[in-house]
């Protein structure tokens, strides 16, 4: 249910792993060391095994993770490329996140999730927040996009193109008509309706081309493709944004926001 491509997974790994709240990821763990769980985590919306790959060395050990995701090609990648970790046992589901919301047999002590609620729906959010507190399953959502964005050098067209972007961002995605930039606020809120602890961290990406060159261009791309499809009457104009975007954008910076989640038992 990640929705994307394993080569767009592999080039914004970097700034995920850089992105990522230590902070709640060491409060995760220090959460589960205190119930005395045995670090079973489920992962959402798993891909290729990013989210795994970056929590290994914070979480404590031995554990055990079931990667979720409807696409086997990527469930299969993640499987290559998680391989052998040491102290880490591993089983992959090829589950439609819609059709089967509790993607677990046993309840288990966190469920992970990067880059996922917002291209989930309202009703997606509110269920699995129903089914975490029934469960009383902590969660930690990482990588949310929340709207903000801003380019350097800036552009005429920049204003349009975000919103433009956003509002692609809500439209009709595997799990129908996308949270997109309002994730946050809405699965904050269903998380507290159910009693549970929540804190935020801002985690955007801080793009800059002498590193990050080639994501930004891919990510410029790919808004200039999004934008063609709300706003078709304005191509021309979009083309000469993006002829003037890729290769020139010096920095980028995408808004995200992690999540952490605890019962309060």
């Amino acid at each position: 249910m990640s929705g994307f491509s394993t080569d767009w997974l592999t080039l914004r790994a970097a700034a995920d792993a850089r992105a990522r709240s230590a902070d709640l990821i060491a409060r995760a763990a220090r959460h589960i060391e205190a119930t005395g769980g045995a670090c079973r985590v489920v992962d959402l919306g798993a891909g290729t095994g990013a989210t795994l790959r970056a929590l290994t060395e914070h979480l404590p050990r031995p554990q055990s993770w079931t990667l979720v995701d409807a696409d086997p090609g990527l469930l299969a990648e993640a499987e290559r490329r998680s391989h052998g970790l040491e102290g880490v046992t591993m089983e992959t589901r090829a589950l439609d996140l819609v059709a089967a919301p509790v993607p677990w047999d046993e309840p288990p002590d966190l469920v992970t999730a990067s880059a996922l609620f917002d291209i989930g729906s309202a009703a997606f959010i509110a269920r699995l927040a129903e089914s975490l507190a029934a469960a009383q399953v902590p969660l930690l959502a990482m990588l949310t996009y929340d709207g903000r964005i801003a380019l350097s050098p800036s552009h005429p067209l920049d204003a349009a193109m975000i919103d433009a972007f956003n509002a692609h961002q809500r439209g009709l995605k595997s799990f129908g008509k996308a949270a997109g930039p309002d994730a946050v606020p809405l699965l904050e809120a269903a998380l507290r309706k159910h009693g549970f602890d929540v804190e935020l961290r801002d985690t955007p990406w801080r793009l800059e081309r002498a590193t990050d060159g080639a994501l930004i261009d891919a990510t410029l791309d790919g808004w200039a493709g999004a934008a063609a499809e709300i706003l078709p009457d304005r191509s021309e104009a979009i083309a000469q944004w993006r002829a003037a975007r890729i290769g020139t954008t010096e920095r980028l910076m995408i808004g995200h926001t992690d999540i952490l989640a605890l019962p309060q038992r």
